[in-house]
C-alpha cells in the first residue's frame, strides 16, 4: 500500500493527528471508492454478525457448553494465523479486485452451507465449526486484501480520509454487526439468518466487480517459497524494531484478546444470568453503535484538546475499562438491558477514537513498499489474538463460573492498558524524533 506523506510540522502531539478535511473532501471522495466503502459495509457487517449468528446457533440448537461456544469462536479466528501473513506477500505482488472478489463469492458459497445442510437434514454441531474455519480463512484473506486495494482507488493526498472512512465502518460493524446477528437468529432461526449472509456477500462482491478503475501493474511474482517467506520475514522484523509498531500491535493484540474473552461470555452471561433472550443480547450490543459514531464525532475535538499521545490512552482506557458496568448490572430487566447498552455504547466511544488515531499512525510510521507486510503482521498478531481469546473465554468460564470469568478478563484488560500507558509516550517521541530528522536530512541541501 501506499502512505500519503502529508507536509505537517511535528513540533508537538497534535501533529499525527488526522488532517482537517476540505469541503471537496466530504464521504464520497470519487465513485469508485463510494462503491468500495459500500462493499465493505456490507461484508463487515456479514462477517462480524456471524461471529455472533454461529456461537449462538451452538447454544440454542446444540446446548453447547462454554468450551465449545469459546472453540467455535477460535474457529473463525484461527485462519488469521494460518493465512494473513501468506495473505500479505501474496497480494504484495498480485492484483487485489480479483481476490477480493473471489474471497466474496467464496464466503456466499459457505454461508449457503448451513441451510442447505439444515434441510438435508445434516444438524450437527460439527457443521457449524466447517462452516466457521472457512468463512474465517476468507475473511482473513479479503481483510488484508482491501487494506492493500485502496491506493488504487484514491490519490495519495485522499489516503487518510478513505481510511479513516472505512474505519468508523468497521467500527461501526465490529459493535452493531454482532448484535444484529443476534437479532436476526431470534426472528428468523440460526439457518435463515445465515441466507442474509449470503445475501451480503453477493451484494459486495457485485460492488467490487461495478469498480471501473483498474489496478496497476504489480511486479512479478518471486519464485519458491523462499522469496515470500523472506518477505513476511521482513514485514514482521520491520515492525518488531519500530517502537510505535512494536507497542501499537502489542496493545493490539493484548486487547483483542480478552475483548473476544469478554464477548464470548457475555453471550452466556446475558442468555443464562441475566435472563435476556437472544434478541435482548443483540439489541444490547448493536445499540454500541451509538457510541461508535459519537467516538468519530468527538475523535478530532479530543485530538485536539488533549494531543495524539493522550488521546490513544484515554481511548484505550474507555474501552478497556467499559466492560466492568455488565458483571455489576442487577436490578429489573429494564435496569440491566440500559447497564449493558451503556457499556456497549461507552466501549464504542473509546475504541474508535483509539482506533481512528491508531490506525494513521500506524500507516505514518511504515514505509510504501512495507505496508501490506506490516499490516499482516498486524493483523496476524492482533486479531490472531481473538481467537485464543474465546477458547480462553470458554474455558474460563467452565472453570470460574461465568462472572467471575468476566470479572477476570476485564482486570486483564485494564493491566494491559496501564502497561500501554506507560509505553506509548516514548514510542510516540521516537517516532517525532525520526520524522523530524529525516525532514532535517531531506531540506539540509537546500538550508546549504
Amino acid at each position: 500500500m501506499t502512505v500519503s506523506t502529508l507536509p505537517v510540522p511535528v513540533s508537538n502531539d497534535n501533529s499525527m493527528a488526522p488532517p482537517r478535511e476540505s469541503r471537496a473532501a466530504r464521504l464520497l471522495i470519487n465513485q469508485d471508492f463510494t462503491k468500495f466503502l459500500l462493499s465493505q459495509i456490507v461484508a463487515q457487517f456479514a462477517s462480524k454478525s456471524l461471529a455472533v449468528i454461529l456461537p449462538l446457533m451452538a447454544v440454542i440448537t446444540f446446548a453447547a457448553t462454554p468450551t465449545q461456544v469459546g472453540l467455535l469462536n477460535a474457529a473463525q479466528f484461527f485462519p488469521v494465523f494460518v493465512i494473513t501473513l501468506f495473505a500479505g506477500a501474496w497480494l504484495d505482488r498480485r492484483q487485489r479486485r480479483p481476490a477480493l472478489i473471489a474471497a466474496y463469492v467464496g464466503n456466499a458459497i459457505l454461508a449457503a452451507a448451513l441451510p442447505l445442510a439444515t434441510s438435508l437434514g445434516i444438524v450437527h454441531i460439527y457443521v457449524l465449526f466447517f462452516v466457521a474455519f472457512g468463512m474465517g480463512s476468507l475473511i482473513a484473506f479479503s481483510d488484508v486484501a482491501y487494506q492493500a486495494y485502496i491506493p488504487n482507488l484514491v490519490r495519495g493526498d485522499q489516503l487518510v480520509q478513505a481510511n479513516s472512512r472505512l474505519e468508523v465502518a468497521f467500527s461501526l460493524a465490529m459493535v452493531g454487526a454482532p448484535g444484529l446477528g443476534g437479532l436476526l437468529i431470534g426472528a428468523l432461526g440460526g439457518s435463515t439468518a445465515m441466507v442474509s449472509a449470503v445475501i451480503a456477500y453477493v451484494l459486495a462482491a457485485i460492488g467490487v466487480l461495478a469498480i471501473r478503475a483498474r489496478e496497476k501493474r504489480v511486479p512479478a511474482a518471486a519464485s519458491g517459497g523462499e522469496g515470500m517467506l523472506k518477505r513476511i520475514a521482513e514485514g514482521m522484523k520491520f515492525t518488531a524494531k519500530t517502537p510505535l509498531l512494536r507497542v501499537l500491535t502489542l496493545q493490539g493484540a493484548w486487547f483483542n484478546l480478552f475483548e473476544q474473552s469478554v464477548l464470548t461470555l457475555y453471550l452466556l452471561y446475558g442468555i443464562r444470568v441475566l435472563g435476556f433472550s437472544p434478541q435482548l443480547v443483540g439489541l444490547t450490543m448493536s445499540l454500541g453503535a451509538i457510541g461508535v459514531l459519537a467516538g468519530s464525532a468527538v475523535a478530532r475535538l479530543i485530538g485536539d484538546k488533549l494531543g495524539v499521545t493522550r488521546v490513544l490512552i484515554l481511548g484505550m482506557g474507555v474501552a478497556s475499562i467499559a466492560p466492568v458496568i455488565i458483571p455489576f448490572a442487577a436490578g429489573s430487566q429494564a435496569m440491566l438491558i440500559g447497564l449493558t447498552t451503556l457499556s456497549f455504547i461507552i466501549y464504542g466511544v473509546g475504541m474508535t477514537v483509539f482506533n481512528i488515531y491508531g490506525i494513521s499512525l500506524r500507516q505514518r510510521a511504515t514505509p510504501s513498499s512495507m505496508l501490506a507486510r506490516v499490516s499482516a503482521t498486524y493483523r496476524f498478531l492482533a486479531f490472531g489474538a481473538i481467537g485464543i481469546g474465546g477458547i480462553v473465554g470458554g474455558v474460563a468460564g467452565d472453570w470460574l463460573g461465568l462472572r467471575t470469568a468476566m470479572f477476570f478478563c476485564i482486570i486483564a484488560l485494564a493491566a494491559g492498558w496501564l502497561v500501554f500507558a506507560k509505553a506509548i509516550p516514548s514510542a510516540i517521541t521516537r517516532f517525532q524524533e525520526s520524522e523530524r530528522d529525516a525532514e532535517a536530512a531531506e531540506g539540509a541541501p537546500q538550508a546549504a
